[in-house]
C-alpha cells in the first residue's frame, strides 16, 4: 500500500458570500476525514468587495478551494513501474473530492443560512495533481497544465438561485466550521425542499413548486409527529416511525393536535394544500397559478414556524 496525495483546485458551483476582512491568506485550514481518507480544506480565490455610490456592497465572495486528499491504495506493480494512477482511481479521489466539498459547504450553508450553496453538486470544476512522497504521478489521461476537469455529473448539475436572508462566512465562522467540519452535518430534508419550491416558483413552475411545498410539509408533520410520540410514549423510535408511516396528513394533524393542543397549527390551510397537491399528482389540474403556488408555499413556511420547538428543540432555549 502507498499513501497517495491529491491536491485539487476546486471552482466551486455557487461561491461562497464571505466578510470584506476575511482573512484568505494565514488562515487555518480545515482538518478532517471521510472514511479513513485525510482531508484539508483552505481557501483559494475571492473577488473584491463591490462599493455602490449609496454606501452600499456587494460581499466578497470565495470562488475557488484548495484540496488535499491523502489516500492509502494499491499502485500494482504496473502503476509502480511507471508511476501512473488508473482511471479507476481518480474516479475514486473524485468522489472523495466532491463528498468533502459537500461536507465542508453544507457546514457553510447551515451556518450562515445561504441557501443559494449548492450541496449536491458543489464542485464545479478541479485540476489536479497527485503525487507519493515526493514523486510525481501521472494520469493516464493527463490534462495541460492549469486545465480544469468538470466533474462526471456536470450536465446534470443542479444551480440554485434565490435571496433568503443570510450572513457573510466571517473569520470567527471559518474557525467554528474547522471545528464542526469532522463531524456530521445536514440540513432538513424538508428545508432544502421548501428552497427548491421557491426555486421553481421563481421559474414560473408553478405546479412543481406546488408540489415540493407539501412533501416538505408532510416531512414536518411527521417528524413532529414521530418527536411528540417521543414524549408521549414509550414507543421505540422504530415502532413511533412505523406507527406514523401508515398515517395520511390529516391524521398526522389530528395526532398532533391530541398530543399537543398547544401547537398552532393552521388545519384548513394544510389541509387546502394537500387537496391542490392531490389533484395536481392524479392529474386532475393542468394549471397552477402564481397565487396559488405562492399560498402554498406560504403554508409550507408557516407550518415550519408552528413546529419549530417540535422540530428544533433547542428553539425552547
Amino acid at each position: 500500500m502507498a499513501t497517495i496525495q491529491g491536491q485539487f483546485d476546486v471552482s466551486l458551483s455557487i461561491p461562497i458570500d464571505v466578510a470584506p476582512d476575511f482573512p484568505i491568506s494565514g488562515i487555518a485550514p480545515c482538518h478532517f476525514q471521510i472514511e479513513g481518507d485525510r482531508i484539508t480544506i483552505l481557501p483559494l480565490s475571492m473577488t473584491s468587495v463591490t462599493l455602490y455610490p449609496d454606501g452600499d456592497y456587494e460581499p466578497p465572495k470565495l470562488t475557488e478551494i484548495r484540496v488535499w486528499i491523502s489516500r492509502e491504495i494499491d499502485l500494482g506493480r504496473e502503476q509502480e513501474e511507471s508511476l501512473t494512477l488508473s482511471t479507476d482511481e481518480e474516479r475514486r479521489f473524485e468522489r472523495v473530492l466532491i463528498e468533502a466539498t459537500r461536507h465542508f459547504v453544507t457546514i457553510i450553508k447551515h451556518k450562515t443560512n445561504q441557501w443559494d450553496l449548492d450541496t449536491r453538486h458543489p464542485v464545479y470544476a478541479y485540476n489536479y495533481a497527485y503525487s507519493r512522497a515526493d514523486e510525481r504521478l501521472g494520469t493516464v489521461w493527463p490534462m495541460e497544465q492549469g486545465t480544469k476537469r468538470l466533474p462526471e455529473y456536470a450536465m446534470g448539475r443542479i444551480v440554485l438561485h434565490t435571496r433568503d436572508a443570510q450572513s457573510e462566512l466571517t473569520q470567527e465562522m471559518w474557525q467554528e466550521v474547522a471545528t464542526e467540519v469532522s463531524r456530521p452535518a445536514s440540513v432538513s430534508l424538508h428545508d432544502e425542499l421548501l428552497h427548491d419550491a421557491k426555486t421553481f416558483r421563481s421559474h414560473m413552475r408553478y405546479d412543481a413548486s406546488t408540489l415540493y411545498a407539501a412533501i416538505a410539509s408532510e416531512l414536518m408533520l411527521e417528524k413532529a409527529c414521530v418527536s411528540l410520540l417521543g414524549t408521549k410514549s414509550c414507543l421505540s423510535e422504530k415502532q413511533r416511525k412505523a406507527k406514523v408511516s401508515r398515517l395520511k396528513v390529516p391524521e398526522l394533524l389530528e395526532l398532533i393536535c391530541e398530543l399537543d393542543p398547544s401547537v398552532p397549527v393552521e388545519h384548513e390551510n394544510v389541509r387546502k394544500l394537500f387537496r391542490l397537491r392531490n389533484k395536481i399528482a392524479h392529474g386532475e389540474t393542468k394549471i397552477v397559478t402564481w397565487r396559488e403556488a405562492n399560498e402554498a408555499l406560504h403554508t409550507a413556511e408557516q407550518l415550519k414556524r408552528d413546529l419549530a420547538v417540535i422540530l428544533q428543540p433547542t428553539a425552547k432555549q
